[in-house]
């Protein structure tokens, strides 16, 4: 492949560097990189999708990152979530995904809890970051995270995978439509364990860093409005538009 002598001297100006790959490509640069280190993420949950996320934003060198999961590793869950190993059973996802972003990329800021998001902690849990990875246990607060978003302003990336098939959409501000416009009838339709098969999860994961890495940077097009899906075994990759619902609970008119 040939390579212009420009590119050549800022790839060697580069080479020594952790992010060389990345810091030369136009879209980035010296500058792009900047914005990535400066930026921070709190992810709701350190599961199946996180774990690609959140292992991708450590390498692309996310300054700050705050890992919220009161789950422990369990058995079930090593076809997904790669984070973990057999020897992690019984521990917190949260503090052993800490531990494995840490050793990833010691060079950014890695932080953790194991508590649950409440209506009485929510702000000092997730407030004063960049960009909120939505999750939760159950819909309920996964509809309290949402909220918080909204009403917050904070720009939100919804990532999820379920049977052979993923997803990702993101909301920047109350123009967008939200999780609930979305899924209007989450509380209804997502309790419970799902059946998912572990490529689709990191193929949606990894979705989702690409959109939360488009926002630090202020470049590139964001799914906002629609859900970025793929079906793996069909092998296709669609856009399913998301209108915004002006009687909304969440996010309409009356908000």
């Amino acid at each position: 492949m040939s390579i212009s002598n420009n590119h050549w001297e800022v790839n060697m100006e580069f080479s020594d560097t952790r992010y060389n790959r990345q810091m030369v490509m136009p879209q980035i640069g010296e500058q792009g990189q900047q914005k990535i280190s400066s930026g921070s993420v709190v992810s709701v949950g350190a599961g199946g999708v996180k774990s690609p996320l959140l292992y991708y934003l450590a390498a692309a060198g996310v300054g700050k990152i705050k890992i919220i999961d009161f789950d422990r590793v369990e058995l079930s869950n090593l076809n997904r979530q790669i984070l973990y190993t057999t020897n992690d059973i019984g521990r917190y996802k949260a503090e052993v995904a800490a531990e494995k972003l840490r050793m990833l990329n010691p060079d950014i800021t890695i932080e953790f809890s194991t508590e649950r998001v409440t209506h009485e902690n929510i702000d000092s849990m997730l407030g004063n970051f960049d960009v909120l990875l939505e999750g939760g246990d159950g819909p309920d607060q996964r509809l309290m995270v949402n909220q918080f978003a909204v009403d917050n302003q904070c720009p939100m990336v919804h990532v999820s995978a379920q049977y052979a098939y993923g997803y990702v959409f993101t909301m920047i501000n109350k123009e967008d439509p939200c999780l609930n416009c979305a899924f209007p009838d989450l509380p209804a339709s997502r309790k419970g364990p799902v059946p998912v098969w572990g490529p689709a999860t990191g193929i949606a994961g990894v979705m989702g860093a690409n959109e939360v890495l488009k926002i630090l940077l202020g470049k590139g097009e964001l799914a906002r409005g629609y859900l970025m899906s793929c079906s793996n075994f069909q092998n296709d990759y669609y856009r399913l538009p998301i209108p915004k619902d002006p009687h909304c609970p969440s996010c309409g008119a009356g908000k």
